[in-house]
Order: C-alpha cells, then structure tokens, then sequence
C-alpha cells in the first residue's frame, strides 16, 4: 500500500511537470478583450471583441441583435443558420465561406466557436452586416468601430510649431468638434463631444522634448484624443478656433522653469555676473536664444511624410473580375497590404489607407483621407484586361480631358479649384511614375511599359505627386494566373518601395 502510495505521488508529480513544460512550450493563442464601437445616427453601443491570432472577432448574435433583431436560430455542431430579418445567414466552424440568401461570399479569417459563442472576424462588419441590414457601412481594417446608415464621420491631421520654452500642437480637423478636457496619469485627455470620428492614424508619435504622442481613443464609445508630455511640471492651454475645426495646444514650462532654464542657457557679456543680460539685449529676451543643442532652442521634428495608398474599388464595387473568380477589389486590398509593409520596414514613412477590408470609400471620402494627410506621394492600384500579355504593371500619370482653368492674376497659385489639384503636381506626378516603371520593370518576367496619361478619375482632385499602378490581365476570358501569387504581389511591393525612397527619400523630394 504504501508502495504503490508512493509510486501514484511520483508518478502525479512527473505528470504534473510534464505538463507544465507543455503548456510552456505549445504556441500561445493569443486571445485579448477590447471594445468594439458601432456609431450610429442618434447613438453609439459598444461589444466585447476578441482578438484571436492577429484578427480581430466579434461575438455574431449580440451584434446582428445590437444592428436589428435575429429572428430565428439553428444551430449544429459545426454549422449555424440564422434569420436576421428575413434573410437567411449560414456560417461554419473554421471556415471562411458565409452564405446570405443562398450567395455565398468569403472572409478573409474562418468563423470561430469560442466557449460556446459563434465568433465572426471583423470584416464580416463591411463584407456581409450591409446585405442583411440593407444599410452602408464605413469600416476600416484594423479598427475597432463602424459607422453605420448616414453616419459622417470626421478625421483630423496634427503639426507641431516651436514656442519660447515649449511647443504648440495644432490639431486641423474636417468638421466641427467641441471639446472637454481632463488629466490623468500624467496625460491629457481631449473629449470631442459626441462627433464620431475616424482617425488617419490611430497614434502619432512626435519626436520633440515636449511631446511624445497623440493617440485616439473611443473605446468607451467617447471620441477623446490622449496627449502625452514629454517631460513633467508642463503648463496646458488648449484653445478651441471659432469655427470649432482648429484646436490649439500649448504645451509650456512654467515661468520659473522657464527661468532657471534662461539662467543656465543665455550668454552673459564678458567680465558680467552669471544671469546677466548681455550689452543690446532687452528685457524680455532672455531665454528667447538658448545654448547650442539645449531643449528649448531645439526645433520641433516634423512626423515622418506619409504615403497614401488606396486600393481600388471595394464593397459593391467589385471591379474586374477573372474567369477563376478573382476579384479586383481582393486583389488590390492584398497588394496594398504588402505595399504598405514594404513602407513601414523603412522606417522612413508613415502609411496612411484609402480603405481597408471591403469597405467603398467614394472617390471624395479617398480624396479628402489624402490630402489631409499631405503625402509626399499618393499611389491608387488597379487591375484589368491588359491582353494576353501577363504578368503586366504599368503606370499612370493624370491628363485632364479639357484643358485646366487658369487662376487670374489677381489670385495667387494657391486658389485653384480642388478639382484640379492634380494639375500643380504634373511635373513631379510623371517623375514618380518614371521612378515606378524604371523598379517595376527589374521584375524579371513582368512587363513593365513605359508610363502613360489617362484621366483616371482618382487622380485629378490629390494635390500631391500621384499616380495609378494597374496589374493584369484580369479579365473574364482567362484565369488571373500569377499576378495572384503572394511572391509576385511581394515583387511588386518591393518594387513600389523602392521606386518611393527613390522619389523621395524620407522626405520632399528636391
């Protein structure tokens, strides 16, 4: 008995270790909770997501519930059926293909079953919820809200300009906000009332002695901005323009701070005491010229040129389409994911997306993401029958069908009408294009022409250097082939990444 005792605690204890070194050992799933935000016309309602993998989910029954009313359930072991009203929806475990109404479509993540709930990705919100709701829905890829119906949201872009012992932050949005402020943990909080926005970037890193980031939070279903100092005991006087779209931040030492900062950074004249103004300095210009190299003298570094990318067509729109079933809007919104990793393993770009997942941004909502942004460089993709030739990737540069307005004399360059932004940006447009077809064509086994003018519609409103990749042959009579392969579309994002840096080299190109 007293054996075999032993033998079971010996035999538990190697169990339990064994165990432990497996779980140890075994690949994690990562598995994190956040909130979800669905922005409607009159109100805001938030769900717990789940983020599996690297994709985020959402819990199916409460959100079709929060969106409208299921009206029926069945439910198998790997299979679940739904009626949301009056339309038939079917899922399967594991699986990426959904059924509405007998269409099937696919996502671009499996249904997952978590703990007995049924687990949709976040791109079902743009790819399937619009045909059961019969509504549009704006989502962007790697968010965590929509906005659903007529909703509008607004977005925003922000600079810095240096002040005598601080900065001043200068955040420009696209509508008009009010605002509250509050401090926690050593950070700001601005309250954008109950405007829904939808940010460019999600957070904005500042390289400057005062300021560290401004970052975006909603998760509460508050549209608030996070600002965080750089350093501590700074003075905060954000100011709110008439016209509530201009929000200003000052963000300054104190006057004592600033003080003993003067002391310790301004010359004194030869023979004079420490802290003494020198010979032809006036009261009040102490401390207006710091030391070499000191905090307060040092100008504030712009954030890095951002890069808009957008991928043609999405939602309704599919695009081209190829005889195997290749769409134009998938095809683009993969190329653009590569294109848009290439660009940020440089570290010398930000990316700024047109739209992500399925979403149909209209060529107004795409044109006002870029030119908020000020890219240095704006690149649309496409894809299409380009004959039998393929692979193929030519560039497009924009040409006007009538001729441009000339401004009056009387006006400066700047007046000319949004709708002919693009005609200011002619000459660096065709270089960047140059650049593109010059890296696109050392793809070996690609055809690469010679850049051409098109009046693609896309272009002709960004006032930036901007052009038109298009991919082919996709087209109906014949299967897409290897423009579909993730080694290629890898080429041809480095290609673009290259052709960029070349153009312009982290920054204006000269």
């Amino acid at each position: 008995m007293i054996r075999r005792f032993r033998f079971s605690l010996r035999s538990a204890f190697f169990l339990a270790a064994a165990l432990a070194i497996v779980l140890l050992l075994w690949p994690a799933r990562r598995l994190e909770s956040e909130n979800f935000v669905f922005y409607f016309p009159h109100q805001h309602k938030t769900i717990s997501a789940e983020t599996i993998g690297n994709a985020l989910y959402l819990p199916l029954i409460p959100m079709l519930n929060m969106a409208g009313r299921v009206t029926g359930l069945q439910e198998k072991r790997n299979s679940l059926k739904v009626w949301f009203g009056g339309n038939p929806l079917e899922l399967h475990k594991d699986q990426t293909k959904v059924q509405v109404n007998k269409a099937t479509f696919f996502l671009f993540q499996p249904v997952r079953r978590l703990n007995g709930q049924w687990m949709v990705p976040a791109g079902f919100v743009s790819a399937i919820l619009p045909r059961l709701t019969g509504q549009p829905i704006l989502y962007q890829s790697g968010t965590a809200r929509a906005f659903v119906g007529n909703v509008r949201p607004i977005s925003y872009s922000a600079r810095l300009e240096p002040q005598p012992s601080g900065v001043k932050l200068i955040v420009q949005f696209t509508g008009k906000v009010s605002i509250g402020t509050a401090s926690t943990n050593g950070k700001w909080i601005i309250f954008l009332g109950n405007q829904p926005v939808a940010p460019l970037e999600q957070q904005i890193h500042f390289q400057n002695p005062y300021v560290t980031s401004l970052q975006f939070d909603d998760q509460d279903g508050r549209p608030k901005l996070v600002i965080t100092p750089a350093m501590g005991n700074l003075n905060f006087y954000p100011q709110l323009a008439s016209d509530g779209e201009e929000l200003t931040i000052a963000l300054v030492k104190p006057p004592e701070a600033a003080a003993k900062q003067t002391k310790k950074t301004a010359p004194a004249a030869p023979g004079a005491p420490a802290g003494q103004q020198a010979p032809g300095q006036t009261p009040g210009q102490a401390g207006q010229t710091a030391a070499p190299g000191a905090p307060a003298a040092a100008p504030a570094p712009p954030p890095l040129p951002a890069i808009v990318l957008d991928a043609g067509h999405g939602g309704a729109d599919s695009g081209a389409r190829s005889r195997d079933g290749i769409l134009e809007k998938n095809l683009t919104a993969q190329l653009v994911q590569k294109v848009s990793a290439a660009l940020e393993a440089t570290k010398a770009y930000r990316v700024i997306l047109t739209r992500n997942g399925d979403a149909d941004p209209n060529f107004e909502q795409r044109t006002l993401t870029a030119n908020t942004a000020r890219p240095v460089a704006f690149v649309t993709f496409h894809a299409g029958e380009m004959g039998d030739r393929s692979p193929v990737v030519a560039v497009y540069t924009y040409q006007s069908p009538s001729p441009s307005p000339q401004p009056a004399a009387s006006k400066p360059p700047f007046f000319i009408p949004w709708d002919w932004a693009q005609s200011t940006e002619v000459s660096r447009s065709q270089q960047l294009a140059q650049d593109l077809q010059q890296q696109l064509g050392k793809i070996q086994g690609a055809t690469a022409p010679a850049p051409l003018e098109a009046p693609v519609r896309q272009l002709r409103s960004i006032a930036a250097p901007a052009v038109a990749v298009e991919m082919g042959t996709l087209s109906p009579s014949q299967n897409a082939g290897q423009i579909t392969q993730p080694g290629f579309q890898q080429q041809v994002a480095a290609a673009v990444a290259a052709a960029i840096q070349q153009f312009s080299p982290g920054g204006l190109k000269k």
